[in-house]
């Protein structure tokens, strides 16, 4: 059994690995490696269990795959180093793939932490409960990953968790979701233009839906999402009314106003922080020029077209 942590937050690494010492390996023999793009001298000490490989290249695809040569075990769980194992997450883990020995991997749950009651922005990270092929909380078969060749090293930052299940789904083999395999998303602090990032990394989409554009259509549907396309619609219309000569003041109160309750919304279960707000509005007035943009590249650097 190995585990594997392909870890670009310094800050989250220790109590993600801390997470382990209580009752989570139980009586399995398993490997934790670590493939990390900064120093972790300063962690040896703490984890001398732990097999740590400095990747200086920061693709999240990359890391893996590292990891993946480096594995001794038939089976390899993956987790995120921001995301703490649950008791008994890697025997659930096991003695699942012992009972279904048809399945090429499975799915756990993903709780989100909440910190006085909520987890900023609360809407996005609970996207994390719902049952996905995210690499944060899964485990796979080791020669099933050799047969599709493990991550596609093109998918950088994103889409590359679910571009391998996808690639293991179109061979006909199953992924099971059992919900007593747990791990603890935690609260992230200090994640400035998250919004942005998430826009600009749909860059991704277009290759991934030039591979498997059947499952992309099942499982993901669109890259854009219903807030983005209706500022996407606002802007058009304003866009439209200064090409057309209109009187557009109504159309840019109404855009900057939508722009507004999207951020109120975004965060109200969080308090009302003026700045946090502020940048947010800034966000979504912008996402959708960030969103087009990057599907534009990805379409143009993939050659396959993906707006819609």
């Amino acid at each position: 059994m190995t585990i594997i942590i392909a870890s670009h937050r310094q800050n989250y690494i220790q109590k993600c690995l801390e997470g382990f010492r209580r009752d989570v390996l139980g009586d399995v023999a398993a490997e934790i490696i670590v493939v990390a793009d900064y120093p972790a001298e300063g962690f040896l000490t703490l984890f001398p269990e732990v097999l740590w490989v400095f990747h200086a290249e920061r693709s999240i695809s990359a890391k893996r795959n590292y990891g993946i040569k480096l594995a001794q075990g038939a089976l390899i769980g993956f987790i995120d180093d921001d995301c703490l194992p649950k008791d008994a997450w890697v025997t659930r883990a096991v003695q699942y793939m012992q009972q279904n020995p048809s399945h090429a991997g499975v799915v756990g749950r993903t709780i989100v932490e909440r910190v006085n009651g909520v987890s900023y922005p609360l809407k996005e990270f609970k996207r994390l409960e719902n049952p996905g092929f995210r690499t944060n909380n899964i485990f796979y078969r080791k020669e099933v990953i050799d047969i599709v060749g493990g991550f596609d090293p093109r998918f950088t930052f994103q889409r590359e968790d679910v571009d391998l299940a996808f690639s293991i789904l179109r061979r006909g083999l199953c992924i099971g979701y059992c919900p007593d395999i747990q791990v603890l998303h935690l609260h992230r602090r200090g994640e400035n233009w998250d919004l942005l990032k998430n826009c600009y990394n749909r860059r991704f989409d277009p290759l991934l839906y030039k591979k498997h554009p059947d499952l992309y259509r099942q499982w993901i549907k669109t890259p854009v999402t219903p807030s983005i396309a209706a500022l996407s619609a606002l802007h058009g219309l304003l866009i439209a009314g200064l090409c057309a000569g209109c009187a557009i003041g109504c159309f840019i109160v109404c855009d900057l106003a939508f722009a507004m309750a999207l951020s109120v919304r975004r965060n109200i279960q969080c308090g009302f922080h003026g700045a946090r707000i502020a940048q947010d509005w800034l966000s979504y007035c912008i996402s959708p020029f960030v969103l087009f943009g990057a599907l534009v590249y990805g379409n143009v650097k993939f050659k396959k077209f993906l707006i819609f």
